[in-house]
């Protein structure tokens, strides 16, 4: 069994963006790393957004059911960050289904550590994988304290 690992003890509410404006994978992508700027500086953001697209260019992170878990690990980050977006029109991200993404998760991890960013994407994947309400729910929010309510009792159905 692996280490539980609850993601709203891993999110801040300045890293949700509640329907986001975005109609595009590369806008979307460069607007959750835009949230990590004033943590990272815009020449670690420009180095994240590379690292980003180019994990997406080897096979997008679109897993299907209307979620995205875009990430990299980088040596210029020193501490693992999620960043969330929702999009109510949904955005084309090549996707294993081929249907739109309307949840993103951005996972960023220094490029030391792999068991935490894995965890963190099993994490994600478990408790939004194949749960078309919680994308829903999510997707419904209206604001990151919302977002992060909804995600706090989902933790708990499931992690306990």
């Amino acid at each position: 069994m692996y280490n539980v690992i609850r993601l709203s003890e891993r999110l801040s509410e300045k890293h949700i963006i509640i329907h986001s404006a975005s109609t595009n994978a590369e806008n979307i992508l460069r607007e959750m790393v835009g949230t990590l700027s004033e943590e990272l500086g815009s020449e670690v953001c420009e180095d994240v957004a590379t690292a980003v697209f180019s994990r997406e260019k080897q096979k997008s992170t679109g897993i299907g059911y209307g979620v995205a878990v875009p990430h990299a690990r980088i040596s210029s980050v020193k501490q693992l960050y999620c960043v969330v977006a929702t999009s109510e029109n949904g955005i084309e991200f090549k996707a294993l289904d081929g249907k739109s993404v309307h949840l993103f998760f951005l996972i960023i991890s220094p490029d030391s550590t792999v068991g935490p960013h894995l965890n963190i994407i099993s994490a994600i994947s478990h408790l939004v994988g194949k749960n078309a309400k919680i994308c829903e729910a999510f997707n419904k929010a209206f604001s990151p304290a919302e977002f992060m309510e909804i995600l706090r009792k989902e933790e708990e159905k499931y992690i306990g």
